[in-house]
């Protein structure tokens, strides 16, 4: 499995309105191209002011198809043009599991 960790640094004080907007309109479109979300997670301590989402992939080219199916949607820039002047920038990561991983 190929697993994809996103991390969002959000604007102080724009978490919880992320957040709503995403699970109203980002997530339903978001989900219905990449389809296995492990976890969509909000610091507690430290910088909270960021989002950390992480996907799983069968392989390089699923994600690649299904980053191309997303990046097609008309639905998908409508939320981004709503939402995404509260990002201040976003890290990327591809990880694999290791051998003794429950997540292989």
């Amino acid at each position: 499995m190929l697993i994809e960790q996103r991390t969002y640094q959000l604007k102080p004080g724009a978490l919880h309105e992320f957040l709503r907007m995403y699970e109203a309109e980002g997530l339903p479109i978001q989900s219905g191209a990449w389809g296995n979300l492990i976890a969509y997670l909000k610091p507690e301590t430290g910088d909270v002011n960021r989002v950390i989402h992480i996907w799983g992939f069968s392989s390089y080219e699923d994600r690649a198809q299904r980053r191309a199916a997303l990046s097609s949607n008309p639905k998908w820039h409508e939320f981004l043009a709503k939402a995404g002047h509260m990002v201040t920038s976003q890290h990327a990561e591809l990880l694999t599991g290791a051998p003794f991983s429950p997540i292989k």
